[in-house]
């Protein structure tokens, strides 16, 4: 029973990984829907949206397991016992039998240091000095969305593209459900790279050590499990001291000379267990007794000893609208109506930046949202984007220079796991706005003499009329009272695409707050 704990173990943790990256990395539209609800189990977004649910469940399955949550939930604690193995797998024969790691003590200071930080960045986040993003850097949930997001997707997005254009020659079509490469940003991909390089280095050199050392959310969890019911516990009766337990473990938490596992570093992932030829150690209900005073004439028969457990502080915190949109067809992306190629254009500078639909208020997406780009990722048409300004940084916005947001999607709302962007209906989403079209009366190809109009007949709340001034030209006119800030009339307006212009005539300018029906 005890050697079937590792391969479960690992299992399980194969399949978690597999499911959350298969929601960035979206290839059907399809996993976002159906696996969404995993990055609601991760601890940051969970305390951020105040999930009551969860953050019991994990407390309390810590308290009782340990550090499980690490070893199966955790998608980048996962992915390093991937280079872990890998690094095994590469190693030379002679290098793996002497073991590639060393117990050593716990770098006490630099993992409540780091702890600290990362409340600190996160209370401020929510007093909205700072932007929470930057406390996202040390959440491993997000850092592990950000590589899928900003590196995963680029390096499959091709491939696929270029599947789905051979099959279309052959009579076979199919379809992603996101836009192509439309989430990349160099910035964010730069910190993704980072991370992943950070990650790789110290995973492949040293094991779990991220998880030991920097990781804030393993320092907490490892508050709990100094007092978790089950544990690994060496039986000195049939130890025969090979200390293979200690070589192999990545957590690099076994003193084997004392017989001793630092239980707040244990990531329960069962290697110990599966590597000892003695079974001697099991995965058991801890049991308190008392060991005698080990003789001083016998220093080397030391006997176990419980392990102190000192007491650490821790932290814990439409209708209508939506039928008239179906008459706008998304199909229509790539071409106005048939008659000319829409190509992106340049957003305009100056205007309050749109946010995603679901976020109450700007201040209230700075101070919630950790950059996870969950929400870039499972966007459809492609228009959430990450933000490069010092404010937001690596938060989302809406960029409509190469699509608009439909009034019946709310997909973003759907898979935010911070309670940054709160879920919505299709119905509340179609008669919420988040911005407010604004016409450039200049820029406008109606001010030339051209009969456009293309922003109205595409508006799909009817916001946008075509008036006739006193000079006897006719122009668009928006009624503020009727625009939800869906960028269908910015994308559609031809000005900055066969007219050389940088940008739309007519643009969105997000809300400071969102005006919506409830």
């Amino acid at each position: 029973m005890q050697k079937s704990l590792k391969p479960l173990r690992t299992v399980s943790a194969l399949v978690s990984i597999v499911a959350l990256t298969l929601v960035f990395v979206d290839i059907t539209g399809t996993s976002a829907a159906h696996l969404g609800w995993l990055a609601h189990w991760q601890l940051i977004p969970a305390l951020l949206a105040v999930n009551v649910v969860v953050l019991v469940v994990l407390a309390v399955a810590t308290l009782l397991f340990g550090r499980l949550y690490c070893s199966v939930i955790c998608p980048l604690g996962i992915f390093q016992d991937v280079v872990s193995w890998l690094r095994r797998r590469t190693a030379p024969r002679r290098r793996r039998a002497a073991g590639l790691f060393r117990y050593r003590k716990a770098a006490t200071g630099l993992r409540y240091s780091l702890l600290a930080l990362m409340t600190v960045l996160l209370a401020a986040g929510l007093s909205g000095l700072i932007a929470t993003s930057f406390a996202g850097l040390l959440d491993p949930y997000s850092a592990y969305g950000r590589i899928a997001g900003q590196l995963m997707v680029p390096a499959w997005r091709p491939a696929f593209d270029a599947a789905a254009a051979l099959a279309a020659e052959n009579g076979t079509f199919i379809t992603s459900g996101i836009a192509p490469a439309a989430a990349f940003s160099w910035p964010v991909a730069a910190v993704a790279g980072a991370s992943l390089l950070v990650v790789v280095v110290m995973a492949w050199m040293w094991g779990r050590r991220y998880c030991t050392d920097i990781c804030p959310v393993g320092t907490l969890l490892g508050v709990l499990s100094r007092w978790s019911l089950f544990r690994p516990v060496i039986d000195t009766d049939r130890c025969n001291g090979c200390g293979r337990c200690g070589r192999t473990c990545k957590a690099q938490c076994i003193d084997t000379r004392h017989h001793e596992i630092d239980m707040s570093r244990c990531v329960v992932c069962m290697d110990c267990i599966g590597n000892c030829t003695q079974n001697a150690i099991t995965y058991r209900l801890r049991k308190k007794s008392k060991v005698p005073k080990e003789p001083e004439n016998h220093k080397d028969h030391k006997t176990p000893t419980t392990p102190s457990d000192p007491g650490r502080r821790s932290f814990l915190v439409g209708t209508a609208i939506a039928g008239a949109a179906l008459a706008v067809s998304a199909a229509d992306k790539t071409t106005d109506g048939g008659l000319s190629p829409l190509l992106a254009k340049q957003p305009r500078r100056g205007l309050r930046r749109p946010v995603p639909p679901g976020a109450p208020s700007l201040a209230w997406l700075t101070a919630r949202c950790t950059a996870c780009q969950l929400c870039v990722s499972a966007c459809p048409q492609g228009i959430i984007k990450p933000d490069t300004s010092a404010a937001s940084f690596m938060q989302p916005r809406l960029i409509f220079t190469g699509g608009y947001c439909l009034p019946g999607c709310t997909r973003c709302s759907e898979v935010c796991p911070t309670g940054a962007l709160k879920p919505l209906t299709a119905d509340v989403k179609a008669m919420t706005s988040i911005g407010t079209a604004i016409v450039d009366a200049d820029a406008c190809l109606m001010a030339q003499g051209v009969d456009c109009g293309n922003c109205a007949r595409r508006c799909p709340a009817g916001a946008i009329t075509i008036i006739t001034g006193p000079d006897g030209r006719r122009r668009p006119v928006v009624d503020e009272s009727r625009c939800i800030g869906c960028g269908s009339c910015e994308y559609h307006c031809p000005v900055g695409l066969n007219t050389g212009g940088p940008s739309a005539a007519i643009c969105v300018q997000g809300r400071l707050t969102a005006v919506s029906p409830l």
